[in-house]
């Protein structure tokens, strides 16, 4: 398991699709799985199966990118601070 802690926080945005490409290479290549956590889920979503949003310490939604995109049922999951372009 790769465990990535905000990988692309302080780079370009360039540079952070170049370095996601990369890491989401490796479960393939490697046989491995991949935890990314980071702020922004735009950058993370198509790279992943499922995701999980906490706030204030706890887990408030999981399941399917596709569904909490589409239809979040969190408050915090559909804020418009997410950067997520949920519900519509």
């Amino acid at each position: 398991m790769l465990f990535c802690d905000e990988v692309t926080s302080a780079l370009d945005a360039d540079t952070a699709v170049a370095v996601m490409n990369l890491l989401t290479e490796l479960p393939d290549r490697r046989g491995l799985s991949l935890v990314l956590v980071s702020h922004d889920l735009r950058l993370v979503a198509d790279r992943t199966d499922s995701l999980v949003v906490i706030s204030g310490g706890h887990v408030v939604e999981s399941g399917p990118t596709a569904r909490l995109f589409t239809a979040p049922t969190h408050p915090v999951t559909a804020a418009p601070a997410t950067g997520m372009p949920l519900g519509g």
